[in-house]
């Protein structure tokens, strides 16, 4: 079959994103229209503009459940159930895609061996606002990724992922009732019925506002403890997921678009 006929579904959860989310589906919208592709904007019914942009601005929205956990793993799972693709891709509100074609090119590419049921890009900060920690940080744990996806026991964040529909449909998608570290729970099952691919090439850019507000040191230790707590216990040690916010204004258009 033709790679640029394969239905491709990007699927971003998002809440009160409005100074965001424009940018990230203008960036898709980069890609070649010969690609088959649709956006879903899967809004945790936000009290901001962010569905009203996200519509304006091509995606397709709908709203999660307001009676099902407040997670961004049941975002991601509302999107899904609305997709058609046959291969997903997640991306976090706050993030871009460097060079859109190339990248869905080489998941197209890679995606051809039916064993590979998963995948991820590397990620770093937006250049402009790159710091020497950020370079570090990102180099030790884009490697760390890439190594454990050649385990059983897989870690990957959710700033992008990128799973065939089948898959995601057979593990029955992201546990909704996690809280944090919904992203390597859901890679950790699929591995057992499939191979992961670690895009090292392919580069996602993230917002560095989590980080600038906890700091590495703290968030580092708060994921070791989560999954650590989570491979012990099965159950969360985090109830709630702390959103951070700031008040950067929209740079990145000018900047990828």
């Amino acid at each position: 079959m033709d790679n640029m006929s394969i239905k491709i579904s990007f699927i971003i959860p998002a809440l009160n994103e409005e100074r965001r989310i424009a940018t990230l589906i203008d960036n898709i919208k980069m890609l070649d229209p010969e690609h088959n592709y649709e956006i879903i904007v899967a809004d945790g019914n936000s009290t901001d503009k962010t569905a009203e942009i996200a519509h304006k601005s091509g995606a397709t929205v709908i709203q999660d459940n307001k009676d099902a956990p407040r997670t961004i793993a049941n975002g991601r799972n509302t999107g899904a159930n609305l997709a058609t693709g046959e291969i997903f891709i997640f991306c976090d509100a706050d993030t871009v895609i460097k060079d859109p074609d190339i990248f869905l090119f080489e998941v197209l590419r890679v995606f051809q061996n039916p064993e590979i049921i998963g995948g991820a890009p590397s990620l770093r900060i937006f250049p402009d606002e790159t710091i020497l920690k950020d370079k570090v940080f990102h180099y030790v744990f884009n490697n760390i990724v890439r190594f454990s996806f050649t385990t059983m026991v897989p870690i990957c964040g959710g700033q992008c992922q990128i799973v065939r529909a089948s898959s995601f449909r057979k593990v029955n998608g992201y546990n909704a009732n996690i809280v944090h570290g919904e992203d390597s729970d859901f890679f950790r099952r699929l591995r057992k019925i499939g191979k992961l691919h670690f895009f090292t090439k392919l580069i996602v850019y993230e917002s560095p506002r989590r980080y600038r507000h906890f700091g590495y040191i703290i968030l580092l230790m708060q994921g070791v403890y989560s999954l650590v707590y989570q491979q012990i216990f099965r159950k969360n040690v985090f109830k709630v997921w702390r959103r951070v916010d700031n008040t950067l204004n929209n740079k990145r258009k000018s900047v990828f678009i």
